[in-house]
């Protein structure tokens, strides 16, 4: 199967790469970002809205329970740098789950309530209040495992932290004994979690590789490796409605493979596959452009969408067709038309509007084809929905017997 490249594992050097020094410029990447956040933005709502539910609650029992100087500043600390960061962000994500700034957004909550969480240690140590050192290292987690954030976003957003941490305890002259162990505790909670966090995007990077390969194998011909039928009925109508709102023209082309039961019956299914296989090669090099498309249609018959063409565009690409196939100069001693390998070309091109349906440019090229057929084969015919636009088709070298017109 030459245009599939199946696999099961990747190299761990490779994934390793893609999570540390991602290629932020290739469309997979793109790709994978995109599916990424949408598996992860409900995830990160949720785990917004805990936070916040959290943080109130603990403003509640600051409140309640601890001294006016270090409740009323901790309170206003956290009410501005902890619950409107959490608002805001948590807003944002509802408005605009698939803006690719939100993962950034994320990530500068999490590091901005996390620091907020040791300055509020920091004021609790300065007024003699007792502090849960434990609060700061659940936040530290909070952000690597529950954010739904990337590895390096996971990272940037962490270790600031740790950072303040160690700034603050210096600058107020915090105990020894309490910055040995926080410090300690702090750093290993941020190896683990950037652990943790790694093997998150990397169990999700695998998923998504599965996923598409999956999907492609369910949209691809599995003898020649191009699209198949169900592709094509998807691809060709999402490109009728874009051509009808752009106002663009669009083509079908069927190319069949002549006299191909005789070839079978001749040389064997095995040789037929393999005929079947060069044909598709030889019609997906002739396209080139993103919205164009080759699709096997069924048995011997394939289709291409031709987007946004003009007429003599098509008439010319219809003709080297049929130029192409008949020069890979496949033998067919079964056929009493020629001695290699040839097909017929039925095209149609339309402009579409509201009163047509896409199924009338298939069956128009359908018709096209039949006449090719009808009219001796390897050739091309050309319509424009109902009205043929030209019959053409190459003349065969002198030893491959019959004509081509």
């Amino acid at each position: 199967m030459p245009y599939i490249n199946y696999y099961s594992k990747t190299e761990p050097k490779v994934w390793i790469r893609k999570i540390l020094l991602p290629d932020r410029a290739s469309e997979e990447e793109r790709e994978f970002r995109r599916y990424f956040q949408r598996r992860t933005v409900p995830m990160a709502q949720i785990a917004m809205l805990i936070g916040f539910v959290l943080v109130t609650a603990v403003c509640i029992f600051d409140w309640m329970l601890m001294p006016a100087e270090f409740s009323v500043p901790v309170i206003k600390l956290r009410a501005t740098s902890m619950l409107g960061v959490l608002a805001i962000a948590f807003t944002f994500s509802l408005a605009r789950p698939e803006d690719p700034r939100l993962p950034y957004v994320v990530m500068v909550t999490g590091a901005v309530v996390g620091s907020a969480t040791v300055v509020v240690g920091a004021i609790a140590a300065r007024s003699g209040t007792p502090f849960v050192v434990w609060g700061t290292i659940f936040t530290t987690f909070f952000v690597y495992l529950v954010l739904g954030l990337r590895f390096r976003q996971a990272t940037i957003a962490g270790w600031p932290l740790f950072l303040t941490f160690v700034a603050v305890g210096l600058a107020f002259d915090a105990p020894a004994s309490r910055m040995a162990y926080g410090t300690l505790f702090l750093l290993f909670a941020n190896l683990i979690g950037m652990y943790a966090s790694f093997l998150f995007e990397l169990d999700a990077r695998e998923l998504f590789q599965k996923k598409k390969l999956l999907k492609k194998l369910a949209r691809t011909d599995g003898l020649t490796g191009v699209d198949n039928r169900r592709s094509f009925d998807e691809h060709f109508e999402n490109a009728w409605k874009q051509a009808r709102r752009e106002q663009q023209a669009i083509a079908v082309v069927l190319a069949d493979i002549d006299f191909f039961k005789l070839y079978n019956d001749c040389y064997g299914h095995a040789s037929g596959d393999e005929v079947i296989q060069a044909v598709a090669g030889s019609l997906a090099s002739s396209i080139h452009r993103p919205l164009d498309q080759v699709a096997r249609y069924g048995g011997e018959e394939f289709v291409i969408v031709l987007y946004g063409p003009t007429e003599q565009y098509v008439r010319d690409y219809a003709d080297e067709l049929v130029t192409n196939i008949a020069a890979l100069e496949i033998e067919h001693k079964g056929s009493d038309f020629a001695k290699v390998v040839t097909a017929s070309v039925g095209a149609a091109i339309a402009r579409p509007h509201e009163t047509q349906q896409s199924e009338q440019l298939v069956r128009a090229a359908d018709d096209a084809l039949y006449e090719s057929k009808s009219q001796g084969r390897n050739r091309s015919t050309v319509r424009s929905l109902g009205r043929p636009v030209r019959l053409a088709g190459p003349q065969l070298a002198s030893g491959f017997g019959g004509s081509g017109r």
